[in-house]
C-alpha cells in the first residue's frame, strides 16, 4: 500500500527515536564515534523497476524522516544527511550502490532495499564491513540468517503461508493454485504454501512457475487455467508482475478469486491490470499495517502535510513499506541516541539490540517491534485485505 512535521505523539515517538552515526568496521573505514560531524545514511530503492512507485514512498518516508529528525536535534547529536540510489530491482545493482554508498559517499548506516533481491545483495556488502543495514521490506529469512549488524522492520516470510492458507479455507475454497517467480521469494515461499494447503486438507494442484520481470504470462496463465483452479495465491516480488498476472488471467478467462502479497494492489501493479481488477470476483492481500491503527495514523498525517493530498486516501493509498521504512528511522534514531551518535558496527548494533519494544506505525495494532529475540522486529503482525471500489478494505474477520 506514500510526508511537513509530525503530529502528536507520532512526531514525539520518532523525534524521540531516530538517531543516524557512522556505522563501520573496527578498523575505522566509515566508523565514527559521533560528535559534530553530518551522518551519512544510503537508502536503496528501485526507482527504476515495476516497484518504481512504492520506491517512491519509501524514499518520501525517508527524506520526511531526516527532516523530522534534524529539526528536533538531529539523532544522537548528530544531523543526518540522505544519500538515495536507485538499484534498479537487481542485485547488481544494489551491491555496486552500496559499495558507492560507503566507500565514495562514506555512508555510515545502509538503509533500504525492497525486495529479498537488493536485501540480499546490501546485507552481503555490509555484514562483513560491520555496518549495521536497516531493512524495511526485505521478508527473506536468508536476511537474518547469521546477521549481526542487519536488522528489519517487517515481518519474515514465514508468516505468509499459514495466513493466506487460513484466509483461503476460512473463505471456503479448496484448490488454490500457486503462482510464483524465480526471484528470492517466490522460489523459496511457493513451497511451504503448498504444503501448509495440504495440511489444511486442501488440493493446491501443481504450482506455476514464472520469470521474475516477465513480459508476457500467457503461457503460464495457460498453465494455470488447465489446472481448473477455485482461487489463486499470487507469490512475487515485482508488482508490475503481480499487475500482469491478473490482466492475462482476466483475457483467460481465470476469473477466480486471487490472494497475495500488497504487491498485487501497488500503483505499478493497478496500471498494468487495469479493470482486472473489477473483472475477477475478489483480490485478497496481507500487508504488515493497519490503517486504523493511532500511529499508522499519525504517520500518514505527517506524510500528507508534507507531500499534500487526504489523509483518508493515503492510509488507504500508502504501501506498507512506507510505514515500515518510518518504523526503520525511528529504530535508527533509538539506537544512535543510546549509543550516543556512534556508528561503530558493534556498539550500534547492541544499542539496537537495547531499544525497548515499542509501536510502530507498521504492524497491526498491539504488535510491538520488538529485537529483544532476534533482528526481526515485527512477528505475526499480517493483516488481511479485500480490495473494493479501488481501496484495501480490512476484513472483519481476520485469518
Amino acid at each position: 500500500m506514500k510526508f511537513r512535521s509530525l503530529i502528536g505523539l507520532g512526531a514525539l515517538a520518532l523525534a524521540a527515536s531516530m538517531t543516524l552515526t557512522a556505522c563501520g568496521s573496527k578498523d575505522g573505514s566509515n566508523a565514527s564515534s559521533g560528535g559534530d560531524k553530518p551522518l551519512v545514511i544510503g537508502f536503496a530503492a528501485p526507482l527504476t523497476s515495476g516497484n518504481a512507485a512504492v520506491a517512491d514512498q519509501m524514499v518520501n518516508t525517508a527524506k520526511l524522516a531526516v527532516k523530522t529528525i534534524n529539526a528536533n536535534g538531529g539523532a544522537g547529536g548528530r544531523q543526518l544527511t540522505l544519500k538515495v540510489y536507485d538499484d534498479k530491482l537487481t542485485a547488481d545493482e544494489s551491491a555496486k550502490v552500496a559499495q558507492r554508498a560507503i566507500t565514495v559517499d562514506k555512508a555510515e548506516v545502509m538503509m533500504g532495499g525492497y525486495t529479498s533481491i537488493e536485501g540480499l545483495a546490501i546485507r552481503k556488502l555490509v555484514e562483513p564491513r560491520k555496518i549495521v543495514f536497516i531493512n524495511s521490506s526485505t521478508i527473506s529469512p536468508a536476511l537474518m540468517d547469521g546477521a549481526k549488524y542487519t536488522f528489519r522492520t517487517t515481518v519474515d516470510q514465514s508468516d505468509y503461508p499459514v495466513q493466506m492458507i487460513d484466509l483461503l479455507k476460512s473463505l471456503g475454497y479448496k484448490h488454490p493454485v500457486v503462482t510464483a517467480d524465480n526471484g528470492p521469494t517466490g522460489s523459496t515461499l511457493w513451497q511451504p504454501i503448498v504444503d501448509q494447503a495440504k495440511r489444511a486438507g486442501l488440493d493446491p494442484g501443481e504450482t506455476v512457475h514464472y520469470t521474475l520481470g516477465a513480459t508476457d504470462l500467457t503461457s503460464a496463465v495457460s498453465q494455470l487455467k488447465s489446472e481448473h483452479p477455485d482461487a489463486v495465491v499470487h507469490i512475487g516480488s515485482a508488482a508490475a508482475d503481480a499487475g500482469l498476472m491478473l490482466k492475462t488471467m482476466a483475457e483467460a478467462g481465470v476469473t477466480v478469486p486471487v490472494v497475495g502479497f500488497g504487491s498485487l494492489i501497488a500503483p505499478d501493479a493497478l496500471k498494468i491490470g487495469g479493470d482486472a481488477y473489477t473483472r475477477l470476483p475478489a483480490i485478497y492481500t496481507l500487508a504488515n499495517q493497519q490503517p486504523s491503527k493511532p500511529e499508522y495514523q499519525s504517520f500518514i498525517k505527517a506524510y500528507a502535510a508534507e507531500y499534500g493530498g487526504s489523509a483518508d486516501d493515503l492510509a488507504l493509498g500508502l504501501a506498507e513499506q512506507a510505514g515500515a521504512t518510518w518504523d526503520a528511522f525511528t529504530v535508527l534514531k533509538k539506537g544512535l541516541d543510546a549509543s550516543k551518535g556512534s556508528t561503530d558496527g558493534d556498539e550500534l548494533a547492541k544499542a539496537i539490540d537495547g531499544i525497548t519494544p515499542f509501536t510502530g506505525a507498521a504492524g497491526k495494532a498491539g504488535a510491538l517491534i520488538n529485537f529483544a529475540d532476534g533482528r526481526d522486529g515485527f512477528s505475526k503482525s499480517l493483516v488481511a485485505f479485500q480490495f473494493v471500489n479501488g481501496k484495501p478494505k480490512e476484513l472483519a474477520q481476520q485469518p
